[in-house]
């Protein structure tokens, strides 16, 4: 985020704090269960936006060199991502063309993938290298099977899309992300280290899992014995950046920054928790000096997700910062694990039995609004009905 930006907003929080306001939308909405419980919507959610919508699957030090590769689970898709000799990242089905045995699982480095049925040979252009004692029994075979299926990828401020199906992934990019590029490309994502996952499946929606984060409102009850005491939870910054619906959530600590002369305030970063929610399924997040990346996906339906957890951490990485990126990771899954994702699946269960219609988010809770209307936009869906007559 440029420095501009820092003290236009550094402003805007100070007269939330000093008055006790928040940013607001225009209107409550209303929400029905079968947003998050019906298949018939889940259906179109995966066609639309997970399907024909440029996904972001990867940070770029997930793969910093060359034969770098991580495996990633898209919905019933197996994806290979990997960094070619040239330094490109690429996305290929994690699928030997052969049989379509899986190529890899998790995360590492080689120079070459060798398929773990009849030991196929591909390289990181995704060209076969070998086919070892097949008595040239596929001389017949066309040229298709000389490679791996390759899926469109496209990496930009330190973040790596795929395109499951369609082309112009970059342009699509563009229009979805918009101003948030710039925003995103001044934390210097690339520069960071790898630290570690988390993951873990839920009895939920997976849109659950962003609910959660886009909004504070809830941070002093659910958190009040964690994370509340360290936050000013009822003011909160919140701006539409094309599809992506960017949050700044102040710490206590931003009381230093009002504490100096004016000539010197500016600085909003190492004080906020600073959040992008990239539908339909990530959050991107700057927490004061390192990066969270989490991502959610539905398994099975409409009613169970997987949510994952990936931390960053700035280089250069020396035993001090080790330890303190290790006890983050840990501290955040834990007050996400036992305070957070319970609330999702005890809400989920409550619209899965019929006897809750809907929901209803308030306008102190606009992120949340954003975030749920993207989505009824991109299906076609009416079902999200503004409520102009409802106010805090």
């Amino acid at each position: 985020m440029k420095d501009t930006k820092q003290r236009e907003m550094l402003e805007r929080l100070r007269v939330h704090l000093e008055n006790n306001t928040t940013d607001k939308s225009p209107h409550s909405l209303q929400v029905p269960a079968s947003h998050y419980v019906g298949n018939e919507q889940f259906e179109h959610e995966v066609d639309a936006l997970f399907k024909k919508r440029p996904l972001l699957v990867a940070l770029t030090p997930h793969i910093p060199n060359a034969g770098d590769y991580l495996t990633h689970e898209v919905i019933d898709t197996s994806l290979l991502i990997t960094r070619d000799k040239a330094g490109a990242a690429r996305a290929y089905l994690n699928a030997c063309r052969h049989r379509g045995a899986r190529l890899a699982e998790g995360k590492g480095n080689k120079a070459t993938f060798s398929c773990p049925f009849h030991a196929w040979n591909w390289g990181l252009d995704g060209k076969i290298i070998a086919r070892p004692n097949s008595h040239d029994g596929f001389a017949a075979a066309d040229t298709r099977y000389d490679q791996l299926i390759e899926v469109p990828c496209h990496e930009q401020a330190g973040l790596i899309f795929v395109l499951l199906e369609g082309s112009d992934i970059e342009a699509k990019v563009q229009v979805m992300m918009g101003a948030a590029l710039t925003d995103i490309d001044n934390y210097d994502i690339a520069n960071t280290h790898y630290i570690d996952s988390r993951s873990t499946e839920l009895a939920c929606n997976y849109k659950f899992f962003l609910d959660g984060f886009a909004e504070t409102y809830h941070i002093a009850p659910l958190h009040k014995d964690s994370i509340s005491p360290f936050y000013y939870s009822n003011s909160t910054l919140v701006e539409q950046m094309n599809e992506v619906i960017h949050l700044v959530s102040p710490r206590k600590t931003i009381d230093r920054e009002f504490e100096k002369p004016a000539t010197e305030q500016g600085q909003v970063l190492p004080y906020c928790t600073t959040e992008y929610l990239i539908g339909p399924n990530v959050l991107l997040t700057h927490q004061v000096d390192h990066i969270q990346f989490w991502h959610a996906y539905p398994l099975d339906g409409a009613n169970r997700c997987r949510v994952e957890l990936n931390v960053f951490w700035p280089k250069p990485m020396d035993e001090d910062a080790q330890r303190k990126a290790d006890l983050n990771v840990d501290l955040v899954w834990k007050v996400t694990t036992e305070e957070d994702f319970p609330q999702s699946v005890a809400i989920h269960r409550n619209l899965a039995s019929g006897a809750l219609p809907e929901l209803v988010f308030g306008q102190n809770e606009p992120a949340l609004i954003y975030y749920h209307q993207n989505i009824a936009k991109a299906i076609g869906s009416d079902r999200l009905i503004p409520l102009l007559a409802i106010t805090e």
